[in-house]
């Protein structure tokens, strides 16, 4: 029998993106439990100390799942409002910056 926990999760999945644990499980399977965007685990923990589950990301304009990522990842595209020239402008300011850095 299902914890309460995972009743919930599945109920999460279906309800806010339209997939199943089983979808999870396969697109955590493909990306290695890592963020498809910085390759990492989710740093966060439960306070029994077992790590979060990685976020399901989604295109806010159609509901369409793109892949899991951790919180900072999925956080810093929303900070961004997923607008892609914007995060483009902050990756040329950065580099802008990283070029000026005294050595």
């Amino acid at each position: 029998m299902a914890s309460p926990r995972m009743n919930k999760r599945r109920s999460q999945l279906r309800a806010a993106y339209n997939i199943s644990e089983e979808d999870y499980e396969a697109m955590a399977s493909v990306q290695e439990g890592m963020c498809a965007i910085c390759d990492g685990e989710d740093e966060r923990k439960r306070a029994d100390g077992t790590p979060y589950p990685l976020s399901v990301d989604h295109d806010h304009s159609d509901g369409r799942v793109r892949g899991l990522l951790c919180n900072r990842c999925n956080a810093g595209l929303g900070m961004f409002r997923e607008d892609i020239d914007a995060l483009q402008r902050a990756i040329e300011y950065l580099k802008l910056y990283t070029k000026r850095r005294p050595v």
